[in-house]
């Protein structure tokens, strides 16, 4: 009965809808007010309670009131996961894919859904997958906290009948589409109507909404959606921010194959810009739909923002201020960086200005997917999913050894505890961490992380802010597609110090609070001019890359650190990361690292037994070639 009435509200929904509308983006500050709740008497609410709020001083997981250990565990490939292994590993947060259409994430690329979606068939909702991956999960791990991964793209039937909501692959929505809005949510809100209704409810502590290409909100084409369906939307965008701009339809994408790494076209600068800004005002719309569906019970998050490591704007990635802006939207996620396609010695950041998502008080949730000399190629694991052997690329190749993965998981690790991020594993084709060695190293790391909840100090120790700006990628050419806010973050990883990392928009309220600064951003934009004037005016130390200066070495960052008389921790390019409470250590090649303290501490080695411990200013300490090392500070 319930599957029918939702099914005539769709319909019906369709049918007030009318001809195909583009939606007119409005400002942010729409979703900024406190969301509501809607069709549902929450006074009756009897399930878990979840929220961010500052631990230690760090945006942090709550549930049910008290902060929890944001530690997960996700697999791609349901039916060869390691449910059971992570729970007897005291895990109890775990994430599941649920898809409204079961068609391949990847528009560029080859491959086939692990399962059907709730509507590939017009009228005839499906939750049988959904409610098999939850109860999957619950009988491996009866105490679990389940956040699914809502994808809301549309089923082929929708498309097909709305070939003037799709974008430039002709066979995907448009997310431009006032039409797909609408009927999306309406489908968001089944969904978790259905949830809310089921026996497993109150093990539903969030939302995390995907959408776009590889469910991270790009435009399925790559190509900012370009195509006639996207040209009344545009004109909408400009009418409405830019009126009397003197240009109107489409512009020559052309201009991005110039000689140069910038362009002056200021009628493709503003296509670039509503192609960012109209994909973060979609994450806005279905996180407050999310909100307002669940009560505003359980936080909501989602994939955006890939200002480091997404460096053309035809991805419509470059409006993470908007997203910050709405209050709907909990947390931010991103895999680790693939910079170095995964190199073990390069610092693995997040993919977007992480600072600046904690200043706006959001938690960083990152995406572990962490190859160990147990990958598999997914072609291999399960050749139905992959006919065409797309996934083959070096990136998805399996580590030489189990002690690099042991290390590699360690680095990953210690980075995702000193910054304060959430994260989980994500075993993509299953099978990954299926080693009692492996296991026993990531019940350590849940401990730990669990433990270091309870420390009244979390927050970073960095002296030195870095500062990119998204609102300069609307002027790159092809040229600059790896341009120095992408390329530059191997060498920072190297200096033996912390650092932060903002957007440029941030900079008034923050950068009193370092001794120094870098610029990430050859173009000057207002905002970056006004950063420089503040610097020039409170005599604040700065170097920026410049036309003349694309990139800084490992040592030209070290020594500007000391210069501004930031702590430099070590000398020599490892990767260091450091707070009040531990430190880690990467080493590159073999023998000794040598990290100098602000002052005398205890130490104790973690994750290793019979470890260094002690107490110095000094820790020299010997290491292979590869190898991670993790210490708490006492």
């Amino acid at each position: 009965m319930l599957n029918r009435i939702i099914s005539l509200w769709l319909t019906l929904l369709t049918v007030l809808s009318g001809v195909f509308q583009f939606y007119r983006p409005q400002p942010s500050a729409v979703f900024t007010a406190e969301y509501r709740t809607e069709e549902r008497d929450m006074d009756k609410y009897c399930g878990v309670t979840s929220y961010v709020g500052d631990c230690g001083g760090v945006p942090t997981l709550y549930v049910n009131g008290e902060p929890f250990a944001s530690a997960a565990y996700m697999t791609y490939l349901e039916e060869n996961n390691d449910y059971a292994a992570f729970a007897e590993a005291g895990y109890r947060l775990f994430s599941v894919p649920v898809l409204f259409t079961g068609r391949w994430i990847n528009s560029t690329v080859e491959g086939k859904p692990f399962h059907g979606g709730i509507f590939d068939v017009k009228g005839q909702e499906d939750y049988s997958a959904l409610d098999s991956s939850i109860n999957r999960i619950l009988a491996a791990c009866p105490e679990a906290y389940i956040f699914p991964r809502l994808n809301v793209s549309m089923p082929v039937w929708w498309t097909e009948e709305n070939p003037d909501c799709t974008d430039g692959t002709g066979v995907r929505e448009s997310l431009y589409s006032e039409k797909y809005r609408q009927t999306a949510a309406g489908m968001l809100r089944a969904v978790i109507a259905h949830i809310l209704a089921s026996d497993y409810a109150p093990h539903i502590v969030g939302y995390q909404i995907a959408g776009g290409n590889t469910e991270e909100w790009f435009h399925f084409d790559l190509n900012a959606g370009y195509c006639e369906n996207a040209e009344r939307a545009f004109n909408a965008y400009l009418e409405e921010y830019y009126p009397g701009c003197g240009f109107s339809g489409l512009p020559d994408l052309s201009l991005l194959q110039g000689r140069g790494n910038y362009h002056k076209n200021e009628h493709l600068a503003r296509w670039l810009e509503f192609a960012s800004n109209a994909v973060a005002d979609d994450i806005c719309y279905f996180c407050a739909a999310a909100k307002n569906a669940s009560g505003g019970n359980v936080v909501v998050g989602t994939f955006y923002g890939y200002a480091l490591e997404v460096t053309s704007s035809l991805y419509g990635a470059h409006a993470l201020n908007t997203v910050l802006s709405c209050d709907a939207v909990d947390f931010i996620c991103s895999p680790n960086s693939y910079i170095g396609v995964r190199d073990a010695d390069t610092d693995w950041t997040e993919m977007y200005a992480a600072d600046s998502v904690r200043l706006h008080g959001k938690l960083c949730m990152q995406e572990c997917d962490i190859r160990t000399h147990l990958t598999r190629l997914l072609a291999d694991s399960a050749p139905e999913y992959d006919p065409q052997r797309s996934y083959t690329a070096p990136v998805w190749q399996p580590l030489e050894s189990k002690a690099q993965s042991v290390s590699m998981l360690r680095k990953s690790f210690a980075r995702q505890l000193i910054k304060g991020n959430g994260f989980w594993w994500f075993d993509m084709w299953g099978g990954w961490y299926r080693d009692p060695d492996l296991l026993s190293e990531l019940r350590q790391m849940r401990e730990i992380y669990a433990d270091s909840l309870a420390k009244p100090n979390r927050a970073s120790a960095a002296e030195i802010a870095v500062f990119v700006d998204e609102s300069a990628y609307k002027y790159y050419t092809d040229c600059a597609l790896r341009g120095s806010a992408y390329n530059q973050r191997a060498q920072l990883g190297l200096i033996g110090a912390p650092y932060d990392i903002y957007d440029v928009a941030d900079f008034a309220a923050v950068y009193k609070n370092y001794k120094g600064i870098v610029f990430l951003s050859e173009l000057k934009t207002d905002a970056m001019q006004n950063a420089l004037a503040l610097c020039k005016r409170d005599r604040v130390k700065y170097i920026s890359v410049s036309g003349l200066k694309k990139e800084f070495s490992a040592a030209e960052l070290r020594a500007f650190c000391a210069s501004c008389g930031a702590h430099v921790y070590c000398e020599t390019d490892n990767l260091v990361y450091v707070n009040e409470n531990y430190l880690a250590v990467h080493a590159a090649e073999a023998g000794t690292v040598t990290v100098r303290l602000k002052e005398t501490r205890s130490y104790a080695e973690l994750l290793t037994e019979n470890g260094l411990q002690g107490e110095s200013e000094t820790l020299v300490i010997s290491m292979q070639a590869g190898e991670t090392k993790l210490f708490e500070l006492f």
